[in-house]
């Protein structure tokens, strides 16, 4: 769900109506409940009698205000939402995930520099070589986690929990001819890096699409393919260089990469 409100970077002052959450109009004040269950449970000061080895009793008033924090969501970090939400991206799982980039090599190499840190492996198909030439050496100091090979697989590569294994198309305006196999905790990465009628087919099948800032042509066609609302194709062309969008895994979501120092060694600043 899409707001056609501005995009405003984190940290901006804002207030939120309603005060203190009050307790229910026939819950007493204090822990007990006024019945000698509860006087037998509790001191003479009212409070919960003191902890015993063994056992600890509390009032049925104190256990309705325990809350559990929600944990965060599974997957690798994308971003940070408005509110300073981590925005996860489920890229690997027990199932094949296919993920279509509408972007440049940096914005797909930061996602890959991101799942180098989970153990990902890489496998590279690309018509630009040289775009990719020794990265995986740079991010992780070894030959073996990125290798860029001459065509599309034509069988899936293992991949484990610990281990998954990442194919990238980087093919230009295109996707692969044909869909590759895929395993457990095999994913695919399709890299558009311009939006034309030919790529909007891996567009619609992607489980998952991240873009960032598009053309105009670019955001009609992608909010035509992922059937997104009006203000969709307008915050898609307004958005900041350190930003994605992400599309596919819940509410429609806008981020910002907040970048590591360690990314900007790396990889430099934004761009497409």
């Amino acid at each position: 769900m899409v707001t056609s409100a501005p995009l405003v970077r984190p940290g901006g002052a804002g207030t939120f109506a309603g005060g203190r959450p009050g307790r229910p109009p026939d819950e007493p004040d204090g822990p007990g409940d006024g019945t000698a269950e509860s006087r037998e449970r509790s001191g003479p000061s009212g409070r919960v009698s003191r902890l015993r080895i063994g056992w600890h009793a509390v009032a049925r008033t104190g256990l309705r205000r325990v809350t559990v924090t929600r944990p965060l969501p599974a997957g690798l970090v994308l971003g940070h939402d408005q509110r300073q939400v981590p925005v996860p991206l489920r890229l690997f799982a027990p199932e094949p995930v296919r993920v279509t980039l509408i972007g440049g090599v940096w914005a797909a190499q930061l996602l890959i520099f991101r799942a180098f840190a989970i153990g990902a492996r890489v496998f590279v198909v690309t018509t630009e070589p040289q775009a990719w030439q020794g990265f995986g050496e740079r991010a992780t100091g070894q030959q073996s986690r990125l290798t860029i090979v001459g065509g599309e697989p034509d069988q899936p590569y293992g991949g484990t929990a610990q281990s998954p294994v990442l194919t990238v198309f980087d093919l230009g305006m295109t996707g692969p001819a044909t869909s590759p196999p895929l395993g457990p905790w095999h994913s695919q990465l399709t890299v558009l890096r311009q939006l034309d009628r030919p790529g909007t087919a891996v567009l619609q099948e992607a489980e998952l699409a991240v873009m960032q800032r598009l053309g105009s042509e670019e955001a009609t066609l992608a909010a035509a393919a992922r059937k997104l609302g009006p203000p969709s194709g307008q915050l898609l062309q307004s958005m900041e260089d350190d930003m994605l969008a992400l599309f596919g895994d819940g509410d429609d979501r806008y981020l910002f990469l907040n970048q590591t120092g360690i990314e900007q060694q790396y990889m430099g600043l934004p761009r497409r």
